[in-house]
């Protein structure tokens, strides 16, 4: 295989950025306390990650434009971001993020980036449209091949896709969405909640804190080729 032979599949709120934006929209919208009581039920195993969404989504009342707003006020991107595209764009490496949130503040935020980022990212999220008072959320890969079926959209079914394209992934996350790539990619960057279950569940992971360590490793494992 390759030196280049590799994919990132990185998720985006918490780990792309240093505020969870989802949490963060929800919150704003629905208020703390329904935020709260949904997250619990799906920590208790009550909800599936695609129940839980639309618990904390589907009420949020307020205009696209208003969403888009939020999250260009709102994002911060967490160190090292511009650094790990630039060096998957150098050494040929693909990069997918990879998001449970929603396309509508994702691609506000995105914006956001130094023109060029973005130059052969693929992003995929669920959909989110304003709808007479309320969001309607529909899931582009929910029923991708060797999805879980719970996700709505599953990042197991991501990863094994790019690897039967004939590439190891490193992926990279920190929340409940993450956990069907978590066992799945040949490296695995984990923190927060995330990092939470690996340890309970027994998955091996590296800690992180900034995206300087994972464009370390892709660095290391795609050097740049010279002629």
């Amino acid at each position: 295989m390759s030196p280049a032979a590799w994919a990132v599949v990185c998720d985006f709120d918490g780990t792309a950025t240093v505020e969870d934006l989802a949490d963060a929209l929800s919150i704003e919208w629905i208020g703390r306390e329904r935020w709260q009581r949904a997250g619990d039920a799906f920590q208790a195993g009550a909800l599936s990650f695609e129940q839980l969404l639309r618990e904390i989504f589907e009420p949020i009342a307020a205009s696209a434009e208003e969403i888009r707003a939020f999250a260009r006020a709102r994002v911060r991107f967490r160190s090292g971001l511009p650094e790990l595209l630039a060096t998957c764009r150098d050494r040929g490496v693909p990069f997918l993020f990879a998001s449970g949130g929603l396309d509508l503040y994702l691609q506000a935020a995105l914006e956001l980036l130094p023109a060029g980022a973005l130059e052969g990212v693929e992003v995929r999220a669920n959909r989110a449209e304003p709808a007479g008072g309320h969001l309607r959320l529909s899931f582009p890969w929910r029923d991708a091949p060797g999805a879980c079926g719970r996700c709505g959209s599953c990042k197991g079914a991501m990863v094994r896709e790019i690897q039967g394209r004939g590439r190891r992934v490193i992926a990279v996350g920190d929340g409940n969405a993450d956990r069907c790539m978590a066992g799945v990619a040949e490296v695995l960057f984990a923190r927060g909640r995330l990092a939470v279950w690996c340890d309970r569940e027994g998955v091996p992971y590296r800690p992180f804190e900034t995206l300087h360590e994972v464009a370390a490793a892709v660095s290391e494992k795609a050097p740049l080729t010279r002629g």
